[in-house]
């Protein structure tokens, strides 16, 4: 999954992408609400983790801005500000939650992750589709009740493919969910782990779960 932490304490900043990486998301930095509506911009991203009181531009400000532009995107707010009527002001321009300082790093994974599965309309940590079974709190991937061993790459590929299904999802896309900038050989990068998540899905059903269309992209295929 692919962040953007808009956060001018840079410390923090940067601790927060340490600690997020550990959980395979990919995280872009902004330090002042200017640079952060610029990313969201040019990027696609899961999720956004604003603070309210940035240089340049605000966070009450950037969150308006982005929801103005009607980019879909789940926001959660920082902020020192303990008030109600500031956690108010923060939803009602249009943040998705509300994370006061100080706070433990395993709440603000929690409700990022939550924040995401909803945005993918899902109400669950479980993703069933046929026979194939994803746990995306554990990563756990079974087919016919067998577990799946995958790598990091390949299970962020399923997930993203699933929790899209049945839409189609284009290289670029896996591209800016799973690697960011990571990667220089895009397309071939892509085309491998597909075909290893697709051999090793078909070797525990009996078929491909995964539909090429060309020129287009991949999604999963239950027929």
């Amino acid at each position: 999954m692919n962040l953007l932490i808009i956060e001018d304490d840079k410390d923090l900043c940067e601790l927060l992408e340490r600690g997020l990486k550990k959980y395979d998301y990919n995280c872009d930095l902004a330090y002042d609400g200017k640079e952060g509506l610029y990313k969201v911009d040019i990027n696609e991203y899961d999720a956004v983790i604003l603070d309210i009181n940035l240089p340049q531009i605000d966070g009450i400000a950037v969150c308006r801005t982005i929801r103005k532009k009607s980019i879909d995107i789940p926001i959660l707010m920082l902020t020192a500000r303990t008030d109600t009527d500031d956690k108010v002001l923060g939803l009602d321009s249009g943040a998705d939650d509300y994370l006061g300082k100080p706070f433990e790093f395993k709440e603000l994974r929690a409700r990022l992750h939550a924040l995401i599965r909803r945005n993918y309309n899902k109400t669950s940590n479980i993703i069933t589709m046929g026979n194939l079974y994803v746990d995306t709190k554990s990563k756990i991937v079974k087919m016919n009740e067998k577990l799946i061993k995958l790598t990091a790459r390949e299970y962020d590929i399923l997930e993203l493919l699933s929790y899209s299904y049945p839409n189609i999802i284009s290289s670029e896309e896996i591209i800016e969910h799973v690697w960011a900038d990571d990667s220089k050989q895009f397309s071939n990068v892509v085309r491998v782990h597909i075909t290893n998540l697709r051999r090793k899905l078909r070797e525990s059903n009996g078929k491909s779960l995964i539909e090429t269309l060309k020129g287009k992209g991949y999604r999963i295929c239950l027929k």
